[in-house]
């Protein structure tokens, strides 16, 4: 079957590489991907897959039936983009402002298209289903979460999950795999900081809530390395504040917001807890107040022990053991593919996409991201390789 995989995904890949490039031209963020789903859902039709849409709004899944009875497994692949202004090199730039496919999406969607057109072309040799999941609002607020919610494991029941991510920092034509934890719990925080405003020239009569902000700022630095184990990796990083408009006005409000990431749950629970303290203390020490909104996101995105044993036999098969590489730490990014690991065995891989070529414009959620989507193939066929080996031979 490796031989036919491979010979399919250089049959169909220029079909493949034209709808990245057609996705890339009309990103759409979080649920509403309207433009997005109507290409896929075409292409679908095209090929003589049926569907099922409107899934979470936008979210999309299509079944292929083997010629044989057997297990089910999902293939899955994210849609939406980022709320970017496009500065890339590439002739197929966005066409709609403020809105730009920086994290690979495009590709994901495209890319799995392709290994519906390959396991379409295999079915009648293959024990079992394959749903092709295509999600929405994987950047924020989450799309797996309401797909599961809306039964996309069940009739026919899932078995296992399979999906991966675009990664320029990894040599294109390589994969790379991690047994266990590989991507972070994420959680986001607003902090509202109230005070007294009034002239700067006066700010004795003032609760400066810049001030407030800088030193809490300062402060949460020290929990990190000083309250967390080193043993235990974490992040807490501050991105954003505002306050006020005028040079020569202390604003009475300001809004601090920021992230948290860990591979423990209860490790981010004790970041949350220390934050609040310290709050507690510098606000009462000057006289100001605060509200900490707190959003815990995706879980730790966990690959399955047996699941990963399997796919790096599947994945050296198709690849060869030299172009599969076993990751020794894993990554403060997040994905919400993390909720498929949540009821069903699942596996995650990044694809490499590094190209000497590239230089400094492959890093993902940059303006300027720019990758050949000629290395499409790889989620090809290795995606499908995986579907295969998992209904026929595990």
């Amino acid at each position: 079957m490796e031989e036919k995989i491979k010979k399919l995904s250089e049959k169909y890949l220029e079909r493949v590489m034209e709808l990245r490039r057609e996705l890339h031209k009309y990103p759409e963020i979080g649920f509403d991907l309207f433009k997005t789903a109507e290409i896929v859902k075409k292409e679908l039709d095209r090929i003589g897959i049926p569907y099922k849409s409107e899934i979470a709004k936008t979210g999309i899944v299509a079944t292929i039936k083997g010629g044989k009875p057997g297990k089910t497994v999902l293939l899955r692949a994210d849609m939406d983009a980022l709320p970017l202004t496009e500065e890339s090199r590439c002739d197929f730039k966005s066409t709609h402002e403020g809105k730009m496919h920086a994290c690979g999406h495009d590709g994901h969607t495209a890319g799995l298209l392709g290994v519906g057109m390959i396991l379409n072309e295999l079915k009648d040799e293959l024990s079992g289903n394959i749903k092709l999941l295509f999600q929405p609002a994987e950047e924020e607020p989450g799309g797996a979460k309401p797909m599961i919610d809306e039964g996309v494991l069940e009739n026919p029941k899932v078995d296992a999950a399979f999906g991966c991510h675009i990664w320029p920092s990894i040599k294109a034509g390589h994969v790379a795999i991690k047994d266990g934890a590989m991507m972070s719990h994420p959680t986001t925080f607003e902090i509202i900081f109230q005070g007294k405003g009034g002239h700067a020239s006066q700010p004795e009569k003032t609760v400066d809530t810049v001030m407030v902000a800088c030193q809490a700022v300062v402060n949460f630095q020290n929990i990190i390395s000083r309250n967390i184990s080193t043993l235990r990796p974490a992040v807490l990083s501050c991105c954003s504040i505002h306050a006020g408009e005028a040079h020569n006005i202390i604003p009475d409000k300001l809004f601090l917001k920021g992230t948290i990431r860990s591979f423990d749950e209860k490790i981010t629970d004790q970041i949350v807890n220390r934050m609040d303290e310290i709050l507690k203390g510098i606000t009462s020490a000057y006289g100001a107040s605060y509200e900490f909104l707190v959003d815990r996101m995706y879980p730790v995105l966990k690959n399955d022990h047996e699941l990963f044993k399997f796919s790096k036999n599947a994945l050296e098969n198709i690849l060869g053991k030299d172009n599969v590489e076993v990751m020794e730490d894993p990554v403060m990014g997040a994905e919400d593919f993390a909720y498929f690991g949540k009821h069903i065995p699942s596996f995650f891989f990044f694809v490499g996409v590094n190209d000497e070529q590239l230089e400094n414009e492959n890093m993902l959620h940059n303006p300027k991201l720019f990758w050949d989507e000629k290395y499409l193939i790889t989620n090809m066929k290795t995606l499908s390789q995986l579907a295969v080996e998992f209904l026929n031979f595990n």
